[in-house]
């Protein structure tokens, strides 16, 4: 059943990062489908492998946590910075959930942007 989970959530990572990156790229083109598929083309070789491993590695080490819940907090990775959105439950949900993505090896810095709900 983990292994089920933890390749669901590897997947949505994955996808999350490519498609946004390919709707940003779809977005800023007006048409030709020529043009279109080379830019969309063009986005996904932009997708920093690193990133998009390190991305993988720190919600692994956020789903880890207790009270932590993935699905509610969003993570981006850019040159090994990661900012944190979303929401968590607690003010110290928020200092594990920061520090859990602060010890993962290759992060840089964290970006806390999270809000604690009331």
């Amino acid at each position: 059943m983990k292994r089920k989970i933890a390749a669901a959530l590897l997947a949505g990572i994955l996808a999350s990062c490519t498609s946004q990156q390919a709707t940003q790229t779809e977005q800023q083109v007006s048409h030709g489908t020529t043009q279109s598929f080379n830019a969309v083309n063009g986005a996904l070789k932009k997708v920093d492998a690193n990133d998009a491993g390190l991305k993988v590695r720190v919600t692994a080490a956020m789903a880890a946590q207790a009270g932590a819940n993935v699905f509610r907090i969003g993570t981006d990775v850019h040159a090994g910075v990661v900012t944190l959105n979303g929401t968590v439950p607690s003010p110290q949900v928020e200092q594990t959930v920061v520090h859990a993505a602060a010890g993962v090896p290759g992060v840089r810095r964290v970006d806390n942007r999270l809000k604690v709900s009331s």
